[in-house]
């Protein structure tokens, strides 16, 4: 049910897993675009004036998601240091694809 969701977040966890390979901040810089553009295709939970009610846990993984890719533009920017923010995107996704197991409805 959740499978374009989930695929965003675990490619995006996949591409984190090269952090220990990065020679310099250039790599670095391209992995943060590597995760916003990705993030950039996750499906919002709903669409502007539609009425339906958007289920909780799709919201939250949504705003963990938005967070994440936020944090990669801040990284680029210089406002966060690289390592930091690799740190905080890898715990942002994580609690994005832990609602979609969450028993919360």
């Amino acid at each position: 049910m959740y499978s374009k969701h989930t695929a965003h977040l675990t490619d995006c966890l996949d591409l984190l897993a090269s952090i220990p390979f990065l020679s310099d901040n250039n790599e670095r810089n391209k992995l943060a675009q590597n995760i916003i553009d990705t993030l950039g295709g996750y499906p919002k939970p709903r669409h502007k004036n539609e009425v339906k009610k958007e289920n909780p846990n799709e919201l939250g993984a949504y705003l963990f998601t938005s967070t994440a890719r936020n944090t990669a533009k801040l990284a680029q920017l210089e406002y966060i240091q690289f390592d930091k923010a690799f740190e905080a995107i890898t715990n942002n996704l994580e609690r994005a694809l832990g609602l979609f197991t969450d028993e919360r409805k």
